[in-house]
């Protein structure tokens, strides 16, 4: 005899993996779309990272740090130059991630979470205000991130 059937199952299936998700977000914060239903196209033509920046109004809950904001403001005023930017947390070189660039970080909600890719980006966005050209930029924020060892950032010649 038949008593609960398989909908109760699935139900709970899909209830643990809420509840998963919920619990693998950084400080345990809600977890943020990847992108905004309806967003526009990436505004940078010319950008190796074709994805979207999210709004970065998606993270003004108090729970995040006072940097995420101005790092996703910084990522949508300055995508061709963040684009050029290696991103030192090595989310690039990770199996996991395979991150194009430091724009990359800003595509998805990985950047709130990640000091590296915030700092780069508001280091960048300051220089870039001053009215720095994008290869000061990139030598200024790879001399200042770069560990030994690590390939140079994408317009450098080796």
């Amino acid at each position: 005899m038949k008593l609960f059937g398989r909908r109760p199952v699935v139900l709970a299936f899909f209830a643990v993996l809420a509840l998963a998700a919920t619990a693998a977000s950084p400080k345990g914060t809600k977890a943020v779309p990847k992108k905004a239903a309806g967003a526009p196209a990436s505004s940078c033509s010319t950008c190796t990272e074709r994805g979207v920046v999210l709004d970065p109004k998606l993270f003004a809950d108090p729970r995040f740090d006072k940097e995420v904001v101005p790092g996703y403001e910084a990522a949508r005023k300055y995508p061709q130059t963040l684009d050029r930017l290696h991103c030192f947390c090595e989310c690039q070189e990770s199996m996991t991630h395979r991150h194009k660039t430091l724009l990359t970080c800003f595509t998805t909600n990985h950047a709130a979470g990640c000091g590296i890719c915030l700092r780069e980006a508001l280091m960048a966005a300051q220089m870039k205000e001053k009215g720095l050209p994008d290869d000061q930029i990139e030598n200024t924020v790879e001399s200042i991130f770069k560990t030994d060892g690590h390939k140079p950032t994408q317009g450098h010649p080796g």
